[in-house]
């Protein structure tokens, strides 16, 4: 049987061409990866839910796959939105603690009555960041919990993004059948996981999310989230024109630019896709497809440079991540071209090593700060069914016995080869 509560969550993210899912359990200090959701979605443009009823018949077949695959059923998320609009604005609170020593519990009332601040009537606060607390006089990111002090003092940021945009991917999600926990912002998601917020303490940080349809841009510097634009441009523009050039499959077309544009290629007359048309085989090398995305690629990454120049001259690095991140063509020639250091992320975990994800993982990490400070217990599954998986596959474990164990490794390596 299972020892105590499960600390069990569930992220949701769901785009103009994407929805996704993970599921993680909680254990020393870390995320295991539980299952992941990754597919196609329809009826949002532009951020707008323009067919909320094939949305949320979307979300409800992500739900049901991934409840099916783990064994028990996805009753709460934590929903991934995009920043729209964003903007961010300061708040600086105190506090008297009762007797005299600062607590978790001050700091969780805080910053919970901090999203309820008064912003502009178009946004709504999503997250909040606490920059800054001055104890005694002393001013630190880090929370000294328990820290004897009169009067505390926080500074903190309010993440807030557009409220119409917001409220209405939170009811496709209640209408898909499931709670929602909580909200947290794309970019805060990344930043925070990617531990970008703490490299960004004396270096300016351009972190370029690129994903098919849009380009999240934002800034990050002194610990915090300065700035967030959005770039109606991504991977599709050149997948559309390889695609009206070469009538090739809309599924192949992804993996070719993402994966075999070389501008500096050692072979560059390789053929590396072939196909039949009226009964005569067509080839595709390496060069022609190269030569062919240069042009929409230059345009792309002109748009970028041109919103980062005066950030540039100062001096700061890019990261990127998203499904950009995989096209090693378009980081080698930014890199040439901003004349700064540009690095790729991507989550190094088992299970959610994909860099279109995230978002979605670094949002597990958001919301973990949070039940931390309050002191939740978090299950997104339901319980007595997770519990009953997790109890068969512990009963299966112990009957499990030596022998077979044995056999089996025996089977593995010789499949392996290393057994004859």
């Amino acid at each position: 049987m299972t020892n105590g509560l499960k600390q069990v969550y569930a992220t949701l993210k769901f785009d103009d061409n994407k929805l996704q899912i993970i599921v993680a359990e909680y254990s020393n200090t870390r995320f295991n990866i539980i299952a992941t959701y990754n597919n196609p979605i329809e009826g949002i443009v532009d951020f707008k839910i323009v067919d909320k009823d094939l949305v949320v018949d979307y979300l409800k077949k992500g739900i049901e796959s991934i409840s099916k695959k783990i064994g028990a059923k996805l009753e709460k998320v934590i929903l991934i939105v995009p920043p729209v609009n964003f903007k961010k604005t300061y708040l600086t609170v105190s506090t008297v603690p009762e007797d005299g020593t600062l607590k978790k519990s001050d700091i969780a009332r805080l910053t919970t009555n901090a999203l309820q601040a008064n912003v502009d009537d178009d946004l709504v606060v999503v997250n909040t960041l606490i920059s800054k607390y001055t104890i005694n006089g002393i001013s630190t990111r880090r929370l000294l919990e328990n820290e004897s002090c009169d009067e505390a003092f926080l500074d903190i940021d309010l993440l807030c993004a557009d409220k119409d945009v917001v409220y209405s991917y939170v009811d496709v999600v209640l209408k898909a059948g499931v709670e929602v926990l909580d909200i947290v912002l794309n970019n805060y998601a990344i930043a925070k996981e990617s531990v970008l917020l703490d490299n960004s303490i004396n270096k300016k940080i351009i972190l370029l999310d690129i994903g098919n349809e849009v380009t999240y841009l934002s800034l990050l510097y002194k610990g915090r989230l300065m700035s967030s634009e959005i770039i109606h441009d991504g991977l599709a523009n050149m997948e559309n024109k390889l695609y009206e050039k070469y009538h090739l499959p809309l599924t192949a077309i992804p993996r070719l630019i993402k994966y075999n544009v070389d501008f500096n290629s050692a072979y560059p007359n390789d053929a590396i896709y072939a196909w039949n048309k009226d009964d005569k085989t067509y080839s595709l090398t390496i060069k022609e497809l190269s030569d062919f995305i240069e042009e929409p690629l230059n345009e792309y990454l002109d748009k970028i440079l041109m919103m980062c120049k005066p950030l540039l001259e100062k001096g700061a690095d890019i990261w990127i991540c998203g499904e950009g991140s995989n096209m090693l063509a378009l980081v080698k020639k930014l890199r040439s071209l901003s004349g700064q250091e540009v690095k790729t992320y991507y989550p190094d975990t088992i299970g959610a090593r994909n860099s279109e994800l995230c978002a979605v993982y670094g949002a597990l990490y958001v919301y973990r700060e949070k039940a931390n400070l309050n002191n939740l217990d978090v299950n997104c599954l339901n319980p007595l069914e997770y519990e009953e998986v997790v109890s068969k596959v512990e009963e299966d474990e112990e009957s499990e016995s030596i022998t077979s164990k044995i056999r089996n490794l025996f089977e593995m390596y010789r499949d392996k080869g290393d057994i004859e």
